[in-house]
């Protein structure tokens, strides 16, 4: 049900107080002034502002009240088949409790009348004394079909204007996505400033429209936007996990919905540290061309956001408000536990459960954990996650194929090394740690100011000492957790 249906519901069985949590205080006052004069079209409605005192449908000033108790008065003596908008209510009722006692008693002389009362505000701040007198009502940001019509309509003003469009339907619907999450104004803005003075716009428009949603993580200390895409073809093997992303690439879109399938929820990529599950879920982004959101656990419980449950709360509704998006979890078993049978670890993976199994907004969880032995088993188990894949040590072919990725991004003539040899020599090395030698041995032929030989190569090699040697025995206990629990990310199995 919209939130225009519930409102009509509301108007129509004489509820004669509702709370309206939204942002967008003149999309919602059109749409109650809409739908009062189409249900009593002899109907006044009326708006205070604490600023101005009440105003009619034409703007005009009819009480210049600025006091909210003088407000009600007003509104009490106000003619039937009337709804009178307080704007921003909330800020007023701190630490006044006539004022909340006189709500309520307004509230019950309006009781069987045609007289409505509507608290509109971006946040719920409801006194206790109201929960039985007022129905609460969220309206929801813009839906899909609403932006969809709003790029149409902009794309066709600035067509005539002389702006060249060089976007496929698949890259508006992708542009439409990117929107989501936004105010109409907040949306209509950004469009006119992305297409004003510019000669064309192409499929760059995407992620321009994604980097805005920057401005909104910004203000949320314990989120991070990641705006740099990382292709798929730069992550080294994991060809399971890579086939896995590709056949759901377009999951969220109507198509997918009209097919049939769910949407998917999200996956859990564990295992060996620095052989590529962070690089995997930025690759999601890319691939699927939807935003990037990190959230830093170890910045939920500095209590920099406030109360570590009220800033994870917090976090994961502004993330549902900018869907659709990928969420990451980083070392989600540092943050998600259930080690302390009370406290705010407890109440966060209560909560976080709870989201995960109920939330409908289209948001894909791609989590990474390196002991995945200290997370509860009320979040491994079918149907949180979609998947939960474990990446191990690289295989020769893909520490070849990691050798050419690095190689071929900074610059390197690949034909001057023998990919094959340098994996073999590898064999038990990280992707992280390949990477780190390849730039370390790029530095030293930097400072010979010669290109990069394989002799560099060769050098670091003798004295470094992989993971695998170091750390042994917890690669031993990660790999036989991981062998009847998690399905391989690689379709082949390591020689060490």
């Amino acid at each position: 049900m919209s939130y225009t249906d519930e409102l009509k519901s509301a108007l129509t069985s004489r509820t004669n107080g509702i709370y309206l949590i939204s942002w967008e205080e003149d999309r919602v006052e059109k749409t109650l002034r809409s739908l009062f004069t189409s249900l009593f079209p002899e109907g006044k409605v009326y708006v205070w502002e604490s600023l101005r005192g009440i105003v009619d449908e034409k703007d005009q000033v009819v009480s210049p009240v600025k006091d909210p108790r003088e407000a009600l008065l007003f509104f009490d003596g106000a003619e039937e088949k009337s709804l009178l908008i307080f704007k921003d209510f909330h800020l007023f009722l701190q630490n006044d409790p006539r004022l909340v006692r006189s709500v309520r008693e307004l509230l019950f002389r309006l009781r069987r009348s045609l007289k409505y009362l509507v608290f509109t505000s971006p946040f719920l701040q409801i006194p206790q004394e109201w929960k039985k007198e007022v129905e609460v009502i969220e309206a929801l940001l813009p839906p899909r079909e609403e932006l969809q019509g709003l790029l149409q309509q902009m794309v066709s003003l600035y067509s005539k204007k002389g702006v060249k469009f060089s976007l496929t339907d698949e890259e508006m619907e992708e542009t439409v996505r990117a929107l989501q999450g936004m105010t109409f104004e907040e949306a209509k803005r950004l469009l006119s400033r992305l297409f004003h003075g510019v000669k064309e716009v192409d499929s760059s428009l995407v992620v321009q429209v994604q980097g805005q949603k920057k401005q909104v993580i910004i203000k949320e200390s314990v989120l991070e936007y990641f705006p740099d895409r990382i292709p798929l073809s730069e992550v080294g093997g994991l060809g399971n996990l890579k086939d896995w992303l590709t056949k759901r690439k377009g999951a969220f879109s109507p198509e997918a919905r009209r097919f049939g399938l769910d949407k998917p929820r999200g996956i859990l990529v564990m295992g060996i540290s620095g052989c590529g599950k962070s690089l995997s879920v930025k690759a999601v982004s890319a691939l699927w061309n939807l935003p990037l959101f990190r959230l830093d656990m170890n910045l939920v419980y500095s209590g920099i956001g406030g109360a570590p449950e009220e800033a994870f709360s917090r976090a994961l509704k502004l993330v549902e408000s900018l869907a659709p998006a990928v969420l990451w979890l980083d070392e989600i078993e540092s943050g998600i536990t259930d080690k302390q049978a009370e406290g705010p670890n407890s109440r966060i993976l209560g909560y976080f459960l709870t989201w995960m199994q109920e939330h409908k907004s289209d948001i894909f969880i791609g989590a990474t954990a390196n002991r995945i032995d200290n997370l509860p088993a009320e979040v491994l188990r079918r149907g949180r996650f979609d998947q939960i894949f474990f990446v191990d040590l690289p295989t020769n072919r893909e520490r070849e194929e990691i050798f050419r990725v690095h190689l071929k991004k900074r610059g390197n003539d690949l034909s001057r090394f023998n990919v094959s040899q340098l994996a073999q020599i590898t064999s038990g090395w990280s992707g992280a740690e390949i990477e780190q030698v390849i730039v370390s041995a790029m530095y030293e032929a930097y400072a010979k100011k010669r290109p990069l030989q394989e002799d560099d190569l060769f050098a670091i090699f003798g004295s470094s000492y992989p993971l695998s040697t170091t750390m042994a025995e917890q690669i031993k206990k990660i790999r036989s957790w991981a062998h009847d629990r998690a399905y391989r990310a690689s379709g082949e199995i390591p020689e060490v």
